[in-house]
Order: structure tokens, then sequence, then C-alpha cells
């Protein structure tokens, strides 16, 4: 007999996971000090977890290359979360419409799965040709990124929904308006919020490349420039960084999926 892992438990599973997360983040430490004190990858090529605390202080106090470790944190923050924001205004109502409708369904999903597996930086070049190296391009990538996946899921999500509880709210009399606010979007909600989350890591993800090929701040930036000086210490600590970041927007979104969807599981 086994139980599935389910990330809304509380109580002491939820203690037996933060202890073992704790347990899993200090055993890959000690391995990562003993690669460096053993020399299992050479010392020039893989800074100690000692020397990226202190190069994280030293950011911390002065900044890198003129600016400040917050005001990296904060333009590759907003960024991502500014084409996110774009993308999700555009692919959530683009996809409930595609479920809802037919027609639109018909006019609008090749499109969408046109866009869905394409690599998003191959539009970085075009976007910066037509608005520049700026942040509007960096913007429009993102929503680039993001806006398939959320409409791809959003139209899935209603897709979904057992065509029962249509029929069943139909012969009680709702209207389609009524259909829809009080059936279909409840029962789609929990997929679109996983495509959210889906869609997020992939525009948080994104937003790093395209700072590495045109940008002078932000945390790929920051990686960028620190291996051209062959700074592994700032190398690390920003993919730590990002990683945290990451980590935490999915939170979030987590904590926003349990407060608004608080039916999730229980139809």
């Amino acid at each position: 007999m086994f139980k599935l892992a389910s990330s809304t438990q509380g109580g002491g599973l939820s203690w037996q996971r933060l202890g073992l997360g704790c347990l899993s983040v200090a055993v890959a430490l000690l391995g990562w000090q003993a690669m460096n004190t053993l020399h299992i990858v050479p010392s020039g090529l893989l800074a100690s977890p000692a020397e990226v605390v202190a190069a994280l202080v030293d950011i911390s106090r002065h900044g890198y290359r003129g600016t400040s470790l917050g005001e990296d944190i904060g333009a590759t923050l907003l960024r991502a979360l500014g084409g996110f924001a774009v993308g999700t205004l555009v692919g959530v109502p683009l996809g409930l419409w595609m479920g809802m409708n037919r027609i639109a369904a018909a006019g609008a999903d090749w499109f969408v799965q046109f866009l869905r597996p394409l690599p998003p930086l191959s539009f970085l070049v075009l976007l910066m040709l037509w608005l520049g190296t700026g942040d509007v391009a960096k913007v429009g990538l993102l929503a680039i990124t993001a806006f398939p996946i959320i409409a791809s899921a959003s139209y899935a999500a209603v897709a979904g929904v057992p065509l029962q509880k249509i029929q069943a709210a139909a012969s009680l009399g709702a209207s389609r308006g009524q259909i829809f606010r009080h059936v279909v979007l409840p029962a789609a909600l929990p997929t679109i919020s996983t495509g959210l989350r889906i869609a997020l890591a992939a525009a948080f993800s994104t937003v790093v490349a395209a700072e590495l090929m045109a940008g002078s701040d932000g945390l790929g930036w920051m990686i960028f420039s620190a291996s051209q000086f062959l700074r592994n210490d700032v190398i690390l600590l920003g993919i730590i960084i990002l990683g945290i970041l990451g980590m935490a927007l999915n939170t979030i979104l987590l904590g926003l999926d349990r407060r608004i969807i608080h039916w999730r599981g229980r139809e």
C-alpha cells in the first residue's frame, strides 16, 4: 500500500516535508563542499560555499558593476512578472472563449499550437529590431512565451468539463452565462492554475536567457558578465538566487491556488 504525495496536506506531513527538504539541502551543500575540497572539479572552476557567501556579502554591500543586487533582482522579477501578466490577460480569455465556442477554437487553435513548441528566443532578434533592446522587447518575449501555454491550458480546462454537469445546470433553467460562471469556470480553474504555474516557470527561465543576450542589468546579465571575468562565485550566487526566486514565485501561486480554488479535489 502506498500514498500519493500531496502538496495540499498539512500537519505532520508538512513538518516531514520540511525536515526532508532541509536534509536534502544539507546533503547537497556537503557534496558541493566535498567536490571543492577534494578538487574533483578544479577550484578555479568551482567556488566553495564559503566563497559564494562572501560574494553575496560583497555584492549586497557594493553591488556588481554599477548595479546593486536589489536592482538586478527587481529588474528580473519585473520583466518576468510583466510578461507573465500580459500572457495571462490575453491567454486566459482566449482559451476560455475557445473552449466555449467551436468557431473560436477552429480559428485560434492552429495559431496557438504553432506558437507553443517554438523556442521563445527565436523571436528575440525580431523583437529587438522592432522594439529596441530595452524592457519592452523583453516583456514582449516573455508574453509570447507564456501566452500559448496559458491559452492551451485554459482551452483544455474548459473542454474537459464533464458534459453531464453542463446538461444538469441547463435542465434546471440556468442561462449560458450562469452555466459559465457557476459550472464551467469553477471546474476549469484547477487546470488553468496549473497552466499558469508552468507558464510562469517558462517565462522566468526565458527572461534570464533574454538578459544574457541583451541586457545591462538583471540576474541573467550578472551571470553572463561574471562568466566573462571567470567569477564562478558570482555565477553560482546568481544561479542560487534564481532558484530561490523561482521557488518563491511557485509557492505564492500555490498559496493563491489553495485560497481561491478551495474546492480542488472535492468535486
